[in-house]
C-alpha cells in the first residue's frame, strides 16, 4: 500500500497532540517524531489553518486540538449507533445459530440490556429491554468487566456482593477474579446457568477507538450438552470484532489475539 509521508506525519502529529495536556511545542513535536523541526513547522502550520490544532491558551507556542476535530469526531459518533451495528452484525449471527442476542453497558456495578433480538427458531427470550442484572452472574457482565482497564475493575468487585442467583453462581470474589483471568485470555466470557437454571449464554467485549470497554454483546440459549458452544462463541468474537472496528477499534482483540 502507498502511503503518503505528510499525511501520515500529520496523522501522527495530531495523535501526539491529543495526548498531552498542556499541548506540544515545535521542537517536542520534532523529537517526538524523529523528524527536522523545519518539516514539523510546514505541518503544524497547514494544521492551524485548518483549524485541526490551536495555539494552547497559556502559550501560543504550544499547540493543542482544534474544535475542527471536535466537530468531525462529533460527525463520525453521529453516524455510529451501538443498536444499529448490532442490528447489522449480531441479529444474522441469531438468526445463523437460532439463538437470542442481547447488547449491554455497565452502569456501576449492574449490566443495563440495551438490545435484544429473537431469532425465528430460538427457545429462549428472556430478559426485557432496560433489565438490569448481576455484572458477575452473566457472560455480558463478565465480558464488559473482564476487559475494563484495571482501576475499573477494582473498583466495581470492591462495591460488589456476591449471592447465589443459581446454585451456579460465582459467590467469591477470588473466584470471579479467576473466572475474569480466563475470559480475557480466551476472549469471551460463559455463564453456564450462572443466572438462570436451564441456560448458558457467552459473551464478548466492544471497545471504542481507544480501547475501553463500550458495551458487551452475548448469544444465549436453553443449555443443550449435545452442542458445542465454542463454535457460537467463535463467531461471536468474530461478531465482536467488526463492531469494535465499527467504533475505531484496532488493537489485538484479547490476549491470545496478539
Amino acid at each position: 500500500m502507498a502511503l503518503n509521508r505528510t499525511v501520515e506525519r500529520s496523522m501522527e502529529i495530531l495523535q501526539l497532540v491529543s495526548k498531552s495536556e498542556n499541548g506540544l511545542t515545535l521542537q517536542e513535536l520534532s523529537t517526538k517524531l524523529g523528524v527536522p523541526k523545519s518539516s514539523v513547522y510546514v505541518i503544524v502550520q497547514t494544521l492551524l489553518f485548518c483549524g485541526y490544532i490551536i495555539p494552547y491558551r497559556f502559550n501560543d507556542k504550544r499547540y493543542c486540538l482544534g474544535i475542527r476535530l471536535f466537530s468531525l469526531g462529533m460527525k463520525y459518533l453521529e453516524g455510529q449507533n451501538l443498536v444499529e451495528e448490532c442490528v447489522h452484525y449480531l441479529n444474522p449471527l441469531a438468526e445463523k445459530f437460532n439463538k437470542t442476542v442481547f447488547a449491554g453497558v455497565l452502569e456501576n456495578d449492574v449490566i443495563v440490556y440495551v438490545h435484544k433480538y429473537v431469532a425465528q427458531g430460538s427457545l429462549l427470550a428472556s430478559c426485557a429491554l432496560g433489565s438490569r442484572h448481576e455484572v458477575y452472574a452473566t457472560a455480558l457482565g463478565k465480558a464488559a468487566l473482564a476487559f475494563s482497564d484495571e482501576d475499573t475493575q477494582k473498583r466495581i468487585i470492591s462495591k460488589l456482593k456476591l449471592h447465589s442467583v443459581t446454585q451456579n453462581t460465582i459467590t467469591s470474589k477470588e473466584d470471579l477474579l479467576k473466572d475474569l483471568e480466563i475470559t480475557k485470555k480466551r476472549g469471551y466470557s460463559i455463564d453456564l446457568k450462572e443466572h438462570e437454571n436451564s441456560t448458558v449464554c457467552c459473551g464478548v467485549p466492544i471497545f471504542d477507538y481507544e480501547g475501553h470497554v463500550l458495551a458487551a454483546i452475548s448469544v444465549t440459549d436453553i443449555y443443550n450438552s449435545k452442542e458445542d458452544y465454542e463454535i457460537v462463541a467463535h463467531e461471536l468474537v468474530l461478531c465482536g470484532k467488526e463492531i469494535s472496528k465499527a467504533f475505531g477499534f484496532s488493537a489485538p482483540y484479547f490476549e491470545d489475539d496478539k
